[in-house]
C-alpha cells in the first residue's frame, strides 16, 4: 500500500506524513479515483491477496480542497466496505469523527472561520487575495467546498487501533507542516 496523492505537487504536511508512514506516494488524478483505488486495495486485502498485483493505496489524505461533487459518489462506495472519508480538521484535533454535510443549502454548513485559505476554487469573491487569506466569513467561500481537509481509509484502518496509528501519524506530521488546507 501507499499514499494516494495528486499528480501534481503536494504541500509539506503530506510529504512529511508519508515520510511518517513510511509508505510510498502513489500519484494518481482525481478525488473519486483515487477514492476508489483505495477502496479496490481494501478489497483486495479483505479477500486475503497476500500480493495485489498492483498496489492501489491505503490511504488518501488530503489537505487541499476539493469539491463534494468529486467525493461523494466515491465516499458512499467506500463506506458501503467499511471505509471512511472524515474531515482531516476534526480528525486531527479532536478523537471523533467528522462527516461532510450534504444537505442542501446556501452556505457551506463545515465552515469554519479563520481555518482555510482562499483559492480560485473555494473562493466567492472576484479578486482571491494575494498573498493567501484564511476565510472569515461564510460568504466568502463556495457552498460544496471540502475546506477542512479529507483523510479516507478502507476498513483495514476502520478499528480503534487503525485509526489511532494514523491520528498518531498526521498529529506527528502537523506538529512540523501544518496541513495546509487551501
Amino acid at each position: 500500500g501507499g499514499l494516494l496523492s495528486t499528480n501534481g505537487s503536494i504541500s509539506p504536511f503530506v510529504d512529511t506524513l508519508i515520510e511518517e508512514l513510511e509508505v510510498p506516494r502513489i500519484k494518481a488524478g482525481g478525488a473519486g479515483n483515487k477514492m476508489m483505488m483505495l477502496l479496490q486495495q481494501s478489497i483486495s486485502i479483505a479477500n486475503r491477496e497476500a500480493e495485489p498485483k498492483t498496489s492501489h493505496g491505503h490511504l488518501y489524505i488530503q489537505d487541499r480542497g476539493v469539491s463534494r461533487w468529486d467525493t461523494c459518489a466515491a465516499e458512499a462506495c467506500l463506506e458501503a466496505f467499511g471505509g471512511q472519508l472524515l474531515k482531516l480538521t476534526e480528525f486531527l484535533d479532536e478523537n471523533q469523527d467528522g462527516y461532510y454535510s450534504y444537505l442542501a443549502s446556501q452556505t457551506n454548513l463545515d465552515f469554519i472561520p479563520d481555518t482555510a485559505n482562499l483559492t480560485k476554487y473555494n473562493s466567492n469573491l472576484q479578486d482571491i487575495p494575494s498573498p493567501a487569506q484564511k476565510a472569515q466569513d461564510v460568504c466568502e467561500v463556495k457552498t460544496y467546498a471540502n475546506l477542512c481537509g479529507l483523510v479516507a481509509f478502507g476498513k483495514e484502518f476502520n478499528t480503534q487501533e487503525g485509526r489511532k496509528y494514523l491520528r498518531d501519524a498526521i498529529r506527528n506530521a502537523a506538529a512540523i507542516n501544518p496541513p495546509s488546507l487551501d
